[in-house]
């Protein structure tokens, strides 16, 4: 069974957000040793590097970076990608809800001990009537990853449409 403290969950405005909030994740995920495979509905590589390029940490240690995949995944390389996640690797997936859903559907049937997150596009979540975020543990955000606890007031409000996010 999928553990949920393995479950983040990060929302977004636009691509650009995404790239701000994931690459400072993927790059403490990669020098804590872990590996990252990425599952991108659309292609997500000129902004990633604007946003490397634009921030000298990243800059100076983009070769960390060589190994993400920032293009929009190709079904036709889903397996490849499948067997190469391995026990506590990282599985980051963006894109519309039925995308995500999807991929989560296919990683949990073939895996059970690795960290998904899930980055879904703020108006996309905003129609979902069906989603949940005490399906997560964490959100990951720009100040980095939070435990949903801190925020289970506004959520379940949002939830109960009493706020709106």
């Amino acid at each position: 069974m999928y553990r949920e403290e393995d479950m983040i969950c990060s929302f977004c405005v636009n691509d650009y957000h995404l790239a701000v909030m994931i690459i400072p994740y993927i790059y403490e995920a990669i020098n804590e040793g872990k590996k990252v495979i990425t599952f991108f509905d659309r292609d997500l590589e000129l902004i990633s590097k604007k946003v490397m390029d634009t921030n000298q940490k990243f800059w100076e240690n983009q070769d960390i970076f060589e190994k993400i995949d920032f293009k929009k995944t190709r079904f036709d390389k889903l397996s490849e990608k499948f067997e190469n996640i391995k026990d506590n690797d990282i599985a980051i997936i963006a894109g519309q809800d039925i995308f995500i859903e999807r991929i989560n559907k296919l990683l949990t049937n073939f895996h059970t001990n690795f960290t998904i997150v899930n980055c879904f596009n703020v108006s996309d979540i905003a129609k979902n009537e069906n989603f949940k975020i005490t399906s997560y543990a964490k959100i990951l955000n720009t100040k980095g990853l939070e435990k949903i606890e801190k925020l289970d007031l506004v959520w379940k409000l949002c939830e109960k449409n009493i706020v709106s996010v």
